[in-house]
């Protein structure tokens, strides 16, 4: 399973020949490269880029975390400009400076003229070489490893991830096979530089900022152990020494943890106040987090692309609106993966068993075993979307192809007669793709009615004549994954009856292979290939900011964009806006939009809206609309009923419920200017008021400072997101921060003169800080002491007397 040759112990006399082309992990680097460098040529080399509207909406929380960072050097924890402030640091939205791999190409980038996106595709690149390995490791020749890298890498479902803007999600896939890599080595080898590795490449994922991969990747190495475990049992003496490796897993699983727990720390607390963590069950809720479940009836789309149409209005597959073919890895790549198969050893049996509980996750609703995890395993009740899972089913697929093509060019040696069972299964599935072809292409119209009729029964309310669009897809896609699949058959027996070398059929399978794969992943990238946007301090400004950043500092009013609700582009420029985009909403501000009220006079005039933002002038406004600017970017108006970001409270109602307090607000049952809402009774004695007022002084990402004047006693109150890392201190003495009217923050202040100050400080980030520290150097003291012994090992085998 090495690449290395072992050393010859005779001289030839005769004159050497000259060394054949060997396939080893530097080759197979430079063709991997190559081929992602001509897949991705818009990008690489043609000067576009990905151009995704999730690509674009992290820009909103980079450049005013940039201007923080880099002008008021003052580290990003808290971003007040979207929704209605919420932790960038925690939620994972914005963590410059965290990822050490991004330390050098940043450095590279400043010197060599990079195409945009450069280092999404250094990914691809990455996830297949580490593929590559994964796959020679667990025993495929080096062929067969290159073809199951690029089934792994041009995947529809990767080539999505990173072309629709999640970057996160690709990178951390990449590290998939990676750590199933030294995982492997560390249970076969028992090195320690093994385990601390993949201490430190875990550590590395999840700083990456996905945790939802990297909880399938430690499903992935936690099945991988299972069968370890399993097949030790059939040897006692075997027994301890496996489980201690699988103990060591686990340590290191622990370690990578600590290593990115300065934002693990910060991003488990912030679950448990997101719509990941503070639903009723303590999670997403079920129904949210199976949307994206895949459906039963799409397993198809697993060899035929279109089968339940292919993007827009062909699509009646179950997806909300990812419309391709998720669960897409080829005819080609599941014909080499059935000779695998053929033969038996745990390492197979893990494959199978990783892709069929891929497959049970990705059914999410549609089967009871998502419910099942979803109660009993731990954190799985934090994520959504269980189509994500198919990741581990296409890293399966691709193992079990470069499993079967190494199979297909060591089947019979020369000379040898009769049938093996691998010549019999390519027989068999050269007839299975002929009989598709005739009867679903060629008898394509017999066949119409009734996959029509499956396609309105699945998808209600679907336009026959998209349901007869995607039944051409689907037989289009069906007569070319058959000729296809016959034509890799056909190299496969050449290969096999040594009538081509292995080499060349080696090459012109993995032609074939991509001849089936590019055209598909081309397809998904193609709506979001463009030219590079604009970037700096003029991305994405218009008539619309330049107005608004004239009428009033950072933090004195909020807008409401109403065609762009979900557009982080406001907050970009320090423009405080009443939406935004982010998949992990706060919990409390969630609640207000589930229940529509981010239209309600009532709570716009309390969360300080002071702008709306239309696409076009509003005819016949109302009279609390004073339209005030209007220009190529939109209708600007101002809502005269909007109460300051900052209010003195002269008096406070305790509400039985938090329903009490939204309806109360949404109602406008007690005028907010003068009354706020609290959740308990802090036995104060309020007002009067005449003659008082509040004004912000400074007004930051992680800190507010007001100066208070106050008449008499009183709550100020900032129309700003409550959250429990926040202190408060008046004249620089500690207070209670009170939870005032569901969401917003106030404290308490006595009559006189006051500087009221927030300060936004994460005792899980100094916590989590201390515990990264500790671990890497556990991790890094594991590798130094692990290579240590593995240099003295090999010095020791030098120097015997059979190695003499």
């Amino acid at each position: 399973m090495s690449d290395r040759k072992a050393p010859r112990r005779e001289v030839s006399k005769t004159p050497a020949r000259p060394a054949r082309f060997a396939l080893n992990r530097t080759w197979a680097a430079v063709i991997l490269t190559l081929l992602v460098v001509v897949f991705f040529h818009e990008v690489s080399v043609g000067g576009h880029t990905f151009v995704s509207p999730d690509a674009q909406s992290p820009g909103g929380f980079v450049r005013v975390g940039e201007q923080s960072l880099w002008h008021d050097h003052i580290y990003p924890l808290w971003n007040p400009y979207v929704f209605l402030g919420m932790p960038s640091f925690g939620s994972g939205a914005y963590n410059p400076l965290i990822y050490p791999p991004d330390w050098p190409l940043a450095l590279v980038q400043k010197i060599v003229p990079l195409p945009d996106m450069s280092w999404l595709l250094l990914y691809y690149v990455l996830g297949a070489w580490f593929f590559f390995l994964l796959a020679r490791e667990w025993g495929a020749r080096a062929e067969g490893a290159l073809l199951g890298a690029a089934a792994f890498i041009f995947a529809p479902n990767l080539v999505a991830v990173g072309s629709h803007g999640h970057g996160s999600q690709l990178v951390n896939s990449a590290y998939l096979p990676l750590m199933l890599w030294l995982a492997t080595r560390w249970m076969r080898r028992g090195g320690l530089h093994h385990l601390g590795s993949l201490a430190i490449a875990g550590g590395f994922q999840m700083l990456r900022g996905h945790v939802q991969i990297c909880f399938y990747t430690w499903i992935a190495i936690g099945l991988y152990a299972l069968v370890e475990s399993l097949v030790a049992l059939r040897n006692p003496a075997d027994l301890m020494p496996r489980l201690s490796r699988v103990a060591g897993l686990a340590a290191a699983a622990a370690l990578a943890f600590g290593i990115a727990g300065f934002y693990n720390l910060p991003l488990r607390d912030y679950a448990r106040w997101s719509i990941r963590g503070g639903g009723a069950d303590g999670g997403v809720g079920m129904a949210y987090a199976t949307s994206w479940s895949l459906a039963p009836y799409e397993l198809p789309t697993v060899v035929v692309p279109g089968w339940t149409g292919f993007g827009g209005a062909t699509y009646w597959g179950g997806m909300p609106f990812t419309d391709y073919p998720n669960a897409y890895v080829g005819m080609i790549t599941v014909l080499l993966a059935l000779p695998a198969f053929l033969a038996g050893g745990p390492i197979r049996i893990y494959a199978l068993l990783l892709a069929v509980t891929a497959l049970l996750i990705a059914f999410g609703h549609y089967l009871p075993f998502y419910g099942f995890l979803y109660a009993h395993l731990p954190l799985f009740n934090k994520f959504r979307i269980p189509v994500m899972v198919i990741v581990l089913f296409q890293l399966a697929a691709a193992l079990a192809a470069a499993w079967g093509w190494s199979a297909v060019i060591d089947d019979r040696p020369q000379g040898e007669r009769g049938a093996s069972p691998v010549a019999r299964l390519m027989i068999g599935a050269a007839a299975v793709l002929v009989l598709a072809f005739v009867i679903g292409v060629l008898g394509q119209d017999a066949w119409r009615a009734a996959y029509t009729s499956l396609a309105l029964a699945s998808h209600p309310g679907f336009d026959p004549r998209a349901a007869a669009a995607a039944y051409s897809e689907w037989v289009g896609s069906l007569s070319r994954v058959c000729v296809l699949g016959l034509l890799a058959t056909a190299v496969a027996w050449f290969a096999r009856e040594r009538r081509m070398p292995a080499s060349l059929a080696s090459a012109l399978v993995l032609g074939l292979l991509l001849i089936e794969l590019w055209p598909v992943g081309g397809r998904v990238m193609k709506p979001v290939i463009g030219d590079p946007m604009i970037r700096g301090a003029d991305a994405g400004r218009d008539d619309v900011v330049e107005f608004l950043q004239q009428v009033g500092p950072p933090g004195s009013f909020r807008i409401f964009p109403v065609e762009s609700f979900q557009d982080n582009r406001f907050a970009g420029f320090s423009i405080a806006s009443l939406g935004g985009y982010h998949a992990a909403k706060l919990r409390l501000y969630q609640d207000l939009l589930d229940r529509q009220l981010q239209n309600n006079l009532g709570w716009m005039r309390l969360l300080n809206v002071r702008y709306i933002v239309f696409g076009q002038p509003m005819p016949n406004a109302p009279g609390w609309l004073k339209p005030v600017h209007q220009g190529p970017g939109g209708a600007v108006y101002e809502n005269l009923l909007a109460l300051p970001r900052v209010t003195l409270v002269g008096s406070y109602r305790v509400a039985p419920s938090d329903t009490a307090i939204i309806d109360s607000v949404r109602l406008g049952t007690s005028d907010a200017a003068a009354v706020t809402f609290l959740d308990h009774d802090p036995r104060l004695a309020l007002g009067p008021l005449e003659n008082s007022n509040a004004l912000i002084m400074s007004y930051r990402l992680n800190d507010v400072s007001i100066d208070v004047q106050a008449s008499g006693a009183a709550l100020v109150r900032l129309a700003d997101q409550w959250y429990p890392d926040w202190s408060a201190t008046v004249d620089g003495r500690p207070v209670e921060i009170l939870k005032a009217d569901y969401l917003l923050r106030a404290v308490a202040v006595k009559a006189g003169h006051h500087r009221v100050e927030f300060r936004y400080r994460s005792p899980s980030v100094r916590n989590g800080m201390r515990l990264s520290i500790a671990s890497l150097l556990v991790a890094a003291l594991l590798t130094i002491l692990g290579v240590r012994g593995a240099r003295a090992g090999r010095n020791r085998q030098e120097h015997t007397p059979e190695a003499r």
